[in-house]
């Protein structure tokens, strides 16, 4: 009897086990691929972020004509009177060419079927002539961009701003989504819409300053998500710094030189928290140094009190701290 209970308890105690290390391993795997998943939105949202980043940027140095780029495609409408002068070129041509023809009547007479069977072939040809021609009424070359010592602030490229914004609204559906995924704060994510249908607005009416003022709204917004997903300390001094570059760079618009010099210090002091990690490899540490240099080249143009100057100063620190 004794052993009959023994032997039922081994098989009580047997089965306990086998369920207790069946349920670990499932939860283990639940966790592994819980994390993965995490992992693989967390990877997704920093795009996304920079994608934001990389976009806000450009639209707000559009406002002042500012590019990264040294040159750029112009298109060019030839003008009618140029295709006029080609098209009497050729009618002098034809015209020869009928007098030769003249000589040789009874020859073209001869031919007249020939000729006949042939009017469908010049008459595709005459068609992709036309074509040709229309494609040929623009021309493109490579220009250079215009200097912004001599540039015109006030010659603002809205089309082109407004086609940014509209893929802004494109997107941001989705990345709302994914933010909402990551835990962050319902008001942070509803303030994004907010303040982008304000830029929509200014960009409407084409005030540049009110454009200006959200634009740089909208961006610090960026650093406050990542910090609800990301423990990255260098990437979120690099992104704070960025966006104490363009709170001076908004101030430029009403020439607010202490502020100006106030947030470029600002930026100065957070980039240096960077300069001070130690896992840095000589080519990042060279980078940094790169950009803390143009920094400080961009708080000693603002004394000038020179807008033209500051923007020129303020190109080059962007630039390269982009590259961060």
């Amino acid at each position: 009897m004794k052993n009959q209970i023994s032997k039922y308890l081994l098989i009580a105690l047997i089965v306990i086990f086998t369920i207790l290390l069946a349920t670990l391993i499932y939860i283990k795997f639940f966790n592994n691929n819980k994390n993965d998943e995490y992992a693989l939105l967390t990877e997704k949202a920093e795009g996304e972020v920079k994608y934001l980043d990389y976009t806000i940027i450009e639209l707000m140095n559009k406002l002042n004509n500012i590019s990264y780029s040294r040159y750029q495609v112009t298109i060019k409408e030839v003008n009618e009177s140029e295709q006029q002068n080609n098209s009497s070129g050729n009618s002098e041509s034809a015209g020869n060419g009928m007098q030769i023809q003249d000589g040789s009547t009874n020859q073209q007479g001869s031919e007249s079927k020939e000729n006949g069977s042939g009017s469908n072939d010049n008459n595709s040809n005459n068609s992709e002539s036309e074509s040709l021609n229309q494609s040929e009424a623009r021309t493109s070359r490579l220009a250079q961009v215009d200097s912004l010592l001599n540039s015109n602030y006030d010659d603002v490229p809205w089309d082109e701003i407004s086609y940014g914004v509209e893929t802004i609204y494109t997107a941001w559906p989705s990345i709302s989504l994914d933010m909402k995924a990551l835990n962050i704060n319902d008001s942070d994510i509803s303030n994004f819409s907010t303040t982008l249908d304000g830029i929509a607005q200014a960009v409407k009416v084409q005030d540049k300053n009110s454009a200006l003022i959200n634009l740089y709204n909208l961006y610090l917004l960026l650093p406050k998500y990542l910090s609800y997903f990301s423990s990255n300390e260098y990437t979120l001094n690099v992104y704070n710094t960025k966006a104490y570059v363009l709170s001076s760079y908004v101030s430029a618009n009403s020439e607010n030189w202490e502020d100006m010099n106030t947030n470029i210090t600002n930026a100065i002091n957070t980039l240096s928290k960077n300069m001070e990690s130690t896992d840095l490899k000589d080519i990042e540490k060279s980078t940094i140094e790169k950009s803390y240099a143009l920094l400080e080249e961009l708080k000693r143009g603002i004394g000038l009190e020179d807008k033209e100057i500051f923007y020129l100063k303020y190109k080059l620190a962007m630039e390269q701290l982009e590259i961060l």
